[in-house]
């Protein structure tokens, strides 16, 4: 279908349409939420007792995990909820959706170096604003990760040697479909573990905030970014577009910031 076909308008509507609904049903709920975020908060939870210092380092980013994932499971995935109700899915097609995408989870996806070097997006040719930000981001928190755990790893040899990260990494990578180890190397070293845990900070703030795609932000101007396109060209349904403010408002509402003083959570005063 090209610009000089008579669909062309419906055809740039359901492309819209199909990344809408997989940056939100599968990107973000079913990857970010159900595979990945479950997991990060249960695995560090029961690998790292609660005075780890890794434990301490990513409380801010599980805290209320499992509460978040429960309410928004209840209201939105379940039967007769936002999910089947909004988009263009019966309850049962949601579903297979989800088992059908669940494998492809990859952390790598969330490490914005490695994924752009992986698609090809990292050269001269093309400007990427967006990565360029993404990059920067991610360069914060590498410096975060790495300046605190040298505080209480000294070298690749004492963090190898931990029985406890040693687990953590290892159930992780039980748990997630892939790409635990690819980041973390083997044998896992200092670098390894600022990888891996930048990565699932990253995970947990920017690619979960969805930062800069503008899917959030534009969700509600359902002509320009559709959730639903209907054979016969109409517009959605009231109530299906007070569900998408409604969602939307809950998306919007303060939450915790990510420069919040957590210094409540360190060891001791260097942490």
């Amino acid at each position: 279908c090209t610009p000089e076909s008579n669909e062309w308008e419906l055809a740039q509507r359901l492309a819209l349409c199909g990344l809408t609904t997989h940056s939100s049903l599968v990107r973000h709920f079913n990857w970010l939420h159900l595979v990945g975020g479950g997991p990060l908060s249960f695995v560090t939870r029961n690998c790292l007792n609660q005075n780890h210092p890794v434990r301490r380092l990513l409380q801010p980013h599980v805290y209320a995990t499992h509460a978040s994932n429960q309410m928004v499971t209840i209201d939105q995935m379940t039967r007769g909820g936002d999910f089947e109700n909004i988009f263009s899915f019966t309850h049962r097609g949601m579903c297979e959706l989800y088992e059908a995408t669940w494998a492809d989870f990859d952390l790598q996806g969330f490490n914005p170096a490695i994924d752009a070097l992986r698609r090809g997006v990292d050269g001269p040719d093309v400007e990427t604003p967006a990565l360029e930000n993404y990059l920067a981001l991610m360069g914060v928190f590498e410096a975060h990760v790495r300046r605190y755990l040298t505080l209480y790893f000294e070298g690749d040899d004492v963090i190898a040697n931990d029985g406890s990260v040693a687990q953590w990494i290892e159930s992780l990578g039980a748990y997630l479909p892939r790409g635990v180890s690819d980041i973390a190397g083997t044998p896992l070293g200092l670098e390894g573990a600022v990888r891996v845990i930048s990565t699932f900070i990253y995970m947990t703030t920017v690619e979960h905030e969805v930062l800069g795609s503008g899917v959030w932000n534009y969700q509600l101007w359902n002509d320009a970014q559709p959730v639903r396109v209907y054979q016969n060209d109409e517009r959605p349904p009231l109530d299906v577009y007070q569900r998408l403010v409604n969602a939307n408002f809950n998306l919007n509402v303060r939450r915790t910031p990510l420069m919040s003083d957590f210094s409540s959570l360190a060891l001791d005063a260097s942490g």
